[in-house]
Order: C-alpha cells, then structure tokens, then sequence
C-alpha cells in the first residue's frame, strides 16, 4: 500500500451531541420513511480515497507534488513505464535535445530554478524533475517500470480497475476511486512509412530512442524530418559525419526560440553569467520580475495567429526574410521549404538555432520531395537516385491522435473505439463525458501551441484538486463532464479556430500530420485558459451521490473546524494569517 498523505488532526473525544452514537443516546430519530439516514459525523469531514495517476513525467511529479501539499487523507500511486522520472526529458537523449521555451518560463512556479543557459538542454530540465522527486520525497508514491495496460470503471462500486504489468513482467492490480492521466502529448514514437525502412542493414535510430554509443563520426547519414528534433539533430551532428542527406517534404517555418527578443545574438542561447546567477538567486523579487518579463513576450504570440491581422503578416514577413539570410540566398532550398499559402504557426513553429545554416554546407544534401523508399544499404530519392548511407535517423515525431494505448473501458464501452468513431472528444482537455472519474493532464482541446507547457499543467492539477475535495466533502460517488457542455465546446472551438492560423492547409502534428485533419486546440490564449480553468464549472457535470440524498454531507449539524483546532470564528479575520482558534491571555483585561 503507498502512505496515505497527512490526515487533518482531531479532538480524541467529540462532545455527546456530536459523536457517532449521538443519536442512539438521545434517541433522535435519525432514517425517514425513504431509508435516507443522517451521518452521525461533522460536515467538512473528508473521506479517504485514492487516486492512480499514469506517469511520473512532468504531469505525474507536478501533480503528486501539488498533492501531497494541498489534499488530505488521500493514498497516491503513480504508474510509470520507464526506468526513472522524467517522461520524454528522460526518453529524449539525442545530440541538441534542448527546449525551445526559455527555461525561466519552462519551469513549475512553486519550484523556481536559476538555470545555466537561457534555452536548457533535455539533460538540465531532466536533472530539475528528477531533483524535485528526490527534494520533496516524491518516489515512495511512484512505481517504477509499471506500463499500465487497462482500466476499468466499476459503476457499482465507483471505482476504478487498474492493470499494470511489472518490471519482471507479473500483472499488478490497484482499485481506486479517481484515474489521472499524465502520460503526457509527446511519448509514443512513431517511424515514417516508408518502403523498406525495415530493412535497412545499417544503424536505424529515431531520435526518441537515441542510441548514445553509436559514433557517428565519419558517417554518411540520413535525417528524415524537419521538425523540432530534426532542427537541434542536423546542426550538432554535422561536424562529425561525413555526409549529410535531410529530408523535407513538408514547408515550415524555421525561427528562433520563444521570447527570441531576451535571447542571444540573432535569438539564439546563451550561458547566464555568474554575476547574473547570483543576483537571480538571491533577489526573489527580480527573478520574478524578469520571469514575468518573458512570458509576457510569449503569451503576445497568440496574436500571431489570428489570420489577416497585422501581427500575422509580420510575423510571415520577418520569418520569410529571415529563413532566407539564414539559407544565405540558396534560393532552391528557400523556396521549396518556405510557406506560401500557411502563416507562421499554422505548424507550431520549428525553433532550430544553427539549422538552417547547415543545410547549405557543403556536406549537406536537401531533399524536398518524397523519397521512393530504402535500401538495405541506400535511400532512393524522389528521382530515382539511390544514395547509400550508413545512418538513418528517424527525426518523425510521435503518435498524436490521442488515443489511449491500453484499454479505458466503462459499461463495457472501450474509449479507444469511441474515440475511433468520433474523433479524441474531451472537456477543456481535462475529462471526458460518460467516462466517471477520469481526468487528463493535457489533453485534446488544451492550449499546447503558445508557450511553456508546465504552467498548464499546474493548472491542471489544481482543478483535478479542487474536483478531488468536492468529491471527499460532499460525499460524491462520481463526476463527469455533461456531453451536452463537451458538445457545446466543440461546437464553439470548431467556428473559433477557422480564424486562426492552424486552420490553414498545413502537415501539422496539430492534425496529425493530415493538412485537412481535425484541430484538437484550445480556442484562445494562455490568460484566457488560465482564468478559465481557475475554478472548476461543476455545472459542466453530472454528480452520482454514495447516498440517496445529495445533502448527506451535511452530516449531524456541527463543522469538522469545530473540533479539529481551526478557526470558529474564521469569518472575522485570521489571526496573523494562520486558521487557528485564538488564545487570548485573559489576565491582560484585569490589569
């Protein structure tokens, strides 16, 4: 069993009127004619529960963190599939890897962090997450090498049916009363379809599987992909091989990092300073400033995106102009790979410092069209040309419909076959309608195009929270979304997002890589989603009681704040800010 999280304290012995035999002692009447009957405990009083949570990467650490701080009389299990914490930070060890969003920003605002370098490597941010499970002793709840492999509601008893498989490959089964869902957007990675890949004879590496002992010195290599792997890829292996072939089939937008006005030369990264550490460490309030100062310039991209608008065709006119001083006037490459009927942002634009430099070095060979297929020794271009190469890097992307890779079933009904018909449907991102007790951090419909992903899932876990109490407190067996306010949502994200930049004819991982694909974003900005999600809209749901009368919570009449040391008269002030009954020394007054 995993620790339960702190109870709230109690008085050993409650007043006669107030405990659990209060009825039989008075002989009040305490069950009506339709078998409703009173609890004989203080409202305010939680009931235990526990809550399964898939992955311990930045959703599942965030989410036990926040937890751990903020609920009571809860037992908290996280299943994660790999060896460690971390999720793709931990999955992700090719040459480059590194977050394209300053790292000031792509960070959990209850854990501030002075970093190295404006842009961090996957290594740093890694280093960050797995630090915080060690800092605030987060592995006790986390099993690691579990894959979970299904889940089932249990409607009669409200509950959910874990299976996971073990790390000697034993089934593992937990019942719970809440499911989260942290596996995350970016985890499952996918390889081209591509004739003959398979049986290519030479090294085949995807970027998300990283071979780190294989040397790729003096190596003809060929890099299929042209997005953000493939972007940090091409440039830090080039100085080692000896021959580089890339493949771009789709135009995008190649630019420099988030909030490139605070980067370095030409928006590119850059160490902080000693002297810069130092004051940022010690001065709380200006670290907070300057944090502030960048995601304010990041959150302003939204209107990049509105279509026809004036910060759009700037946007397209600076990125055009850019790319091509970047490519230094090799006008075949520019015009193959520049967009010409999509604004920036239609594909989440692909930061790649030193990129496209080094796609016209000399031992660099562009490839815009579809390639016929590969070889056991060669890839076969687009015109018949075969090229024998002794490296494949796979830099493709990964699985992004949405749908879950095990089972979630209730009544019989598997998610994954109703996804399947409809497309990935859910509330907000984070629940799903006829699916009890199931919450998402970061899923379809959330704002995954603007800005650092972290502070969404913040906000997440603090919904799921408050969700979590509501349930504990007033005693509800079940919760989920209304289909007719996930239908309604739909109908509104649908007419939204055809002003936007997204909708326009791109290959986007947005739309799974269809140009006509269906969008899955959330239809607004990053302060619009935040005061959104600040506070749960439980209108937007159907509640299933433990008791037939949805005002058993109310319990005997009394407040659990009366008996467990918090403040009586609350509604007066705290004292010094703390929840606590007052201590007046009454002496003082007969002076």
């Amino acid at each position: 069993m995993s620790p339960f999280i702190k109870t709230r304290p109690t008085k050993p012995s409650l007043p006669l009127v107030a405990s659990p035999d209060a009825a039989t002692l008075f002989n009040w009447k305490n069950v009506d004619d339709n078998g409703y009957q009173i609890q004989e405990k203080p409202m305010g009083t939680k009931r235990q529960m526990k809550i399964v949570i898939l992955g311990a990467g930045a959703s599942g650490v965030n989410f036990l963190k926040m937890a751990q701080d903020r609920l009571e009389d809860v037992e908290l299990v996280s299943f994660e599939k790999n060896p460690n914490v971390g999720g793709t930070w931990y999955e992700n060890t090719y040459p480059g890897v590194a977050c394209d969003i300053p790292s000031v920003s792509y960070q959990f605002t209850w854990e501030p962090h002075i970093w190295p370098e404006y842009y961090s490597s996957g290594a740093e941010i890694y280093k960050y997450l797995s630090g915080i499970v060690e800092k605030y002793e987060l592995m006790k709840y986390i099993r690691l090498q579990h894959t979970v492999t299904g889940a089932e509601w249990l409607e009669e008893e409200g509950k959910w049916h874990i299976t996971a498989t073990g790390p000697n490959g034993q089934t593992v089964e937990e019942t719970c009363d809440v499911f989260v869902n942290g596996g995350g957007v970016l985890n499952k990675f996918r390889y081209p379809n591509i004739e003959g890949l398979q049986s290519f004879k030479g090294k085949l590496m995807h970027t998300a599987k990283w071979d780190n002992e294989y040397d790729l010195t003096d190596k003809k290599v060929l890099v299929i992909g042209a997005g953000s792997s493939a972007a940090q890829v091409v440039p830090n292996i080039l100085p080692k091989v000896k021959e580089l072939h890339n493949i771009i089939k789709s135009p995008t937008y190649i630019t420099a990092g988030f909030a490139q006005r605070f980067a370095g030369p030409d928006g590119g990264n850059f160490e902080y300073s000693d002297k810069q550490k130092k004051l940022l460490g010690e001065d709380s309030d200006a670290y907070l400033e300057y944090r502030k100062m960048i995601e304010s310039e990041i959150g302003q991209r939204f209107r990049f995106l509105m279509n026809n608008g004036p910060e759009a065709s700037e946007a397209r006119k600076h990125s055009d102009a850019e790319m091509r001083r970047k490519l230094k006037g090799n006008k075949e490459i520019a015009d193959a790979i520049i967009p010409k009927n999509f604004n920036v942002g239609c594909r989440r634009p692909t930061p790649g410092e030193g990129y496209l430099e080094a796609l016209v070095e000399p031992k660099t060979t562009v490839h815009t069209k579809k390639i016929q297929g590969v070889t056991e020794t060669s890839f076969v271009a687009n015109d018949g040309t075969a090229y024998d190469v002794d490296t494949i890097i796979c830099a493709t992307g990964f699985d992004t419909s949405w749908v879950p890779r095990f089972a979630v079933t209730v009544n019989g009904t598997d998610l994954r076959d109703t996804w399947a018909k409809t497309g990935a449907l859910t509330y907000l991102g984070v629940g799903v309608s006829d699916v009890p007790n199931y919450f998402l951090s970061i899923g379809p419909y959330s704002p995954l195009a603007v800005g650092a992903l972290l502070p969404v899932i913040e906000v997440y876990a603090s919904y799921i929270i408050a969700a979590v109490e509501k349930m504990q407190l007033e005693n509800i067996k079940s919760m989920a979304p209304k289909k007719k306010a996930v239908d309604a949502f739909k109908a509104h994200h649908d007419l939204y997002v055809t002003r936007t930049a997204w909708s326009g004819p791109c290959s986007s991982w947005f739309k799974k890589g269809d140009p006509s694909g269906s969008l899955t974003m959330y239809p607004g900005s990053r302060v619009h989603f935040f005061e959104l999600l600040k506070t749960p809209r439980y209108e937007d749901y159907e509640f299933d009681y433990l008791s037939n009368n949805q005002w058993s919570f109310l319990g005997n009449g009394f407040h659990a704040r009366e008996f467990d040391g918090r403040d009586t008269t609350y509604w007066m002030g705290l004292l010094g800010g703390q929840d606590r009954q007052p201590h007046f020394n009454e002496d003082i007054l007969r002076i």
